[in-house]
């Protein structure tokens, strides 16, 4: 994305989302994606509404802002971060039950992002004479 020449702030955001849907929903039509028939239960739209609003404009505005202000690396340690969150949420929220392998990769999760987090920038590298 800091190759190609994309409006900033919002607006490049939402021509990002809009030709993702352009693109998607036509394809999903193709494909024969079911569409459910019928009543659609409140709760459904809800779970939309939110992960429109909260997963997709938040979430990619708050992405696109990292990338423009830190490293990369660091910008993309979302996609590790996010995975402990909705096992935290699932836990106390939605009274999931966590299993062996969840257990183990968890704090390897959390470990390697510390790494990156925590990793020195390449240019503030010192070096030795010599």
């Amino acid at each position: 994305s800091q190759r190609l020449d994309i409006a900033r702030g919002a607006l490049g955001v939402s021509v990002q989302m809009l030709v993702a849907g352009a693109v998607f929903v036509p394809a999903a039509l193709i494909r024969g994606e079911p569409f459910p028939a019928g009543e659609v239960e409140m709760s459904g739209v809800l779970a939309v509404v939110y992960l429109a609003l909260f997963g997709s404009i938040v979430a990619y505005s708050a992405y696109m802002y990292l990338l423009a202000t830190v490293r990369p690396a660091l910008a993309t340690s979302y996609a590790y971060v996010n995975p402990v969150v909705a096992v935290v949420l699932g836990l106390t929220l939605g009274s999931e039950v966590v299993g062996v392998w969840a257990l183990v990769g968890l704090p390897l999760v959390i470990a390697g992002v510390a790494v990156v987090v925590l990793a020195q920038r390449p240019d503030r590298v010192r070096r030795s004479p010599g």
